[in-house]
């Protein structure tokens, strides 16, 4: 038989007979619709050409390099097929090895195949339709090698197939998701490629106009109510604080139109308890968004020539991780986990830096605003409710997802 590797016999003689973790490969060699099969000298079986890697040698060179010294034929290496664990091996001197197999497909390409070594008693070419008797182990190589397929094969890890990764979408056109800040709005820009670039204005006609030098976008998303009712609560903000366990508080009630045109909050709290029959009022937060929802409004009703949604970033955020993001989006904790959710989805959030005029808990709001946008364009956005409602100002009123 051909020595033992120098390395194992040096690794022998420390260790003894102990367990040894061995890499090795299998060169599955076709020629046509055959095989190039050996007989192993020492039990008889037949096997495709097999062999240890030396330490620093590629796998690939592995393979022909035993191609060429167990069988004489030069081969081309074409793709790893599949990788396994071998069954630890017990020898008869008491050695104990298991070994690490990359199965390579390789092809034929000069030499005739004989005996070139004494590791084995025959080589022979095997009809891939009729080979001898095998071991499944080394049937499961062959197969794998021969079976057209352009990715390994390899055993994954147990549960991975009760998961499948969320899809990791890509807007046909450039899409715009934007989110109040102190700075005025701040928006971020996902083209085709998924490239995220922030854009920042003081109102929202400047930062799409600002945005439009640059991008033709096809859907512009914004986290501001759009639609404001004549008399009683919204479906839409209903429906996105149930879906959003944990954090509904996130989602404040709009105010009827006549509240947020009103000049001062006396008289916004006034005109919403008249509309409602008494029964709400208007909270500071949605007030203190009174200019804003005001801007979208106006700029809604000018026809801005492109399609323009309602986005709740919690809510966005929730569809993106499965479940609502309990962690406060200004705390470590929460940036992260949204980052996290942003990056799962395919959107790498860009870097956040101090005096840009907006926080980065804004930012990553725009970002997921921006994700559902790119829902959108693609058609596969859904919205709370289903059928948008319409009051007086004739604006559906949802918040998409």
């Amino acid at each position: 038989m051909t020595p033992v590797p120098e390395f194992v016999l040096a690794t022998r003689a420390k260790i003894g007979h102990d367990l040894m973790w061995i890499p090795g490969v299998t060169a599955v060699i076709t020629r046509g619709d055959e095989v190039l099969l050996v007989r192993r000298a020492d039990n008889g079986a037949w096997t495709p050409v097999t062999g240890i890697t030396d330490p620093g040698e590629e796998p690939a060179v592995t393979a022909a390099r035993e191609a060429t010294e167990e069988t004489g034929v030069r081969i081309r290496v074409d793709r790893l097929a599949a990788t396994s664990v071998h069954p630890e091996v017990v020898y008869d001197n008491g050695d104990r090895a298991a070994y690490l197999d990359l199965t390579f497909a390789c092809t034929w390409v000069e030499g005739d195949a004989y005996v070139a070594d004494d590791e084995s008693s025959d080589v022979r070419w095997w009809p891939l339709s009729s080979l001898p008797a095998m071991s499944d182990l080394m049937l499961a190589r062959i197969e794998a090698a021969t079976s057209g397929e352009r990715e390994a094969r390899f055993v994954a890890p147990a549960g991975q197939g009760d998961h499948e990764p969320p899809p990791v979408l890509a807007p046909p056109a450039p899409v715009l998701g934007v989110d109040a800040c102190p700075a005025g709005w701040v928006g971020v820009v996902i083209d085709p490629q998924r490239r995220a670039s922030v854009f920042v204005a003081p109102d929202i006609t400047g930062l799409v106009d600002l945005v439009r030098e640059r991008h033709d976008v096809s859907v512009v998303a914004v986290d501001i109510p759009i639609g404001l009712p004549d008399a009683g609560g919204r479906q839409a903000d209903a429906e996105a604080r149930r879906a959003l366990v944990g954090k509904a508080s996130s989602v404040f009630s709009t105010p009827v139109r006549a509240a947020v045109e009103a000049a001062t909050y006396e008289e916004a709290r006034a005109a919403n308890l008249a509309a409602t029959g008494g029964r709400t009022s208007v909270s500071a937060q949605a007030y203190a968004l009174r200019e804003k929802v005001l801007q979208v409004d106006a700029w809604v009703r000018g026809r801005p020539g492109t399609r323009v949604i309602e986005v709740h970033p919690e809510v966005s955020f929730a569809r993106m991780a499965g479940a609502p993001l309990l962690a406060r989006k200004k705390d470590a904790d929460g940036v992260r986990a949204r980052r996290e959710a942003l990056a799962a989805h395919g959107i790498v959030a860009p870097a956040w830096f101090r005096g840009a005029g907006f926080g980065e808990d804004d930012l990553l709001d725009a970002c997921a605003v921006a994700w559902t946008a790119v829902r959108h364009a693609l058609g596969v956005s859904e919205s709370y409710p289903d059928v948008p409602e319409v009051f007086s100002d004739g604006i559906p009123a949802a918040i998409w997802v």
